[in-house]
């Protein structure tokens, strides 16, 4: 009587499979690491030439929490009215936000970025919390401030009345001494003729003290509610972590998201490549296996 041995070997196309996807991610491994030194080395090169080096180091946006801001100082808003900061805040837990009313990037982003949290929560501005937003840019005027507010206030809602929301001009000394205290740092740049700024935004409570730094341009929902209700409260936060800040660190001298933009790309580029190298290697081993086993069974 004759006994069939069943070959239990991996077919040749598995085979074959599994070397031509060591041999793409070998590809891929290789193009993506070139492509991240390439990339890298050029920013690097072109990003910390100075000026510019200079200019990108002098901007940081620190947590100073639990200062005081100065209630007195005296603003202009977006009606042409003279007011305090006492007045804007109004005894409420507050989003505060520095900008200027000419710029077409970075700041939108932020400012969208508060509209769009503030839409999402169910707390309603002018009556649970107060938003100010501060120009840094002496040249802006009443109606830009105004112009300003109106595009904001109404990009998301369109029947939206703007209660609450404060967009205010000053005296460049005011200014600046309001920005050194929460810790913000801008400069201007004449080549350009636009400010390098970080990104992101400020919670204070309704006695004006900073208690809370929310980083980047998209704030969850969540955050955003958590803080207003800590806040109102009096309660100071922790500190955060800052590499939002950094993530969305834009470059106004190349119209581009500069150096930490490149960075953060080549993390996730050599994070996805040890993805993929990790799930084929995990493949490769299971199949050995699998080979191993067969072999086993087939063994007289």
């Amino acid at each position: 009587m004759t006994t069939k041995t069943r070959n239990h070997a991996t077919p040749p196309a598995a085979c074959g499979l599994a070397a031509f996807v060591c041999k793409a991610a070998r590809a891929v491994l290789i193009s993506t690491m070139f492509f991240c030194r390439t990339a890298f080395a050029h920013q690097e090169d072109a990003s910390l030439k100075p000026p510019e080096a200079a200019l990108l180091a002098s901007v940081a946006f620190s947590q100073h929490l639990n200062q005081q801001l100065p209630l007195d100082a005296k603003f202009t808003n977006d009606r042409g009215e003279q007011v305090t900061l006492r007045e804007c805040i109004a005894g409420k837990p507050t989003i505060f936000v520095f900008a200027y009313y000419r710029c077409t990037m970075l700041c939108n982003q932020v400012l969208n970025g508060v509209a769009r949290a503030m839409q999402a929560i169910n707390l309603r501005s002018g009556e649970d919390y107060s938003v100010v937003v501060v120009s840094i840019d002496p040249t802006d005027t009443v109606q830009l401030a105004a112009e300003k507010k109106d595009a904001v206030v109404h990009a998301f809602r369109r029947h939206a009345t703007g209660e609450g929301w404060n967009f205010l001009i000053a005296d460049p000394a005011v200014v600046s001494a309001l920005a050194t205290t929460v810790g913000f740092q801008y400069q201007y740049d004449e080549k350009s003729k636009e400010y390098a700024h970080a990104s992101g935004a400020i919670i204070l409570t309704p006695e004006g003290r900073t208690s809370r730094y929310l980083y980047g341009i998209d704030f969850p929902t969540r955050d955003m509610r958590l803080s207003l209700v800590e806040a109102s409260s009096g309660k100071i936060g922790s500190p955060v972590d800052e590499l939002l800040l950094y993530c969305f660190h834009y470059d106004p001298i190349t119209g581009r998201y500069g150096l930490a933009i490149m960075r953060l790309l080549r993390a996730v580029s050599i994070a996805t490549v040890a993805a993929i190298a990790g799930y084929i290697t995990v493949s490769l081993r299971k199949e050995r296996k699998q080979t191993n086993m067969s072999t086993r069974g087939e063994a007289p």
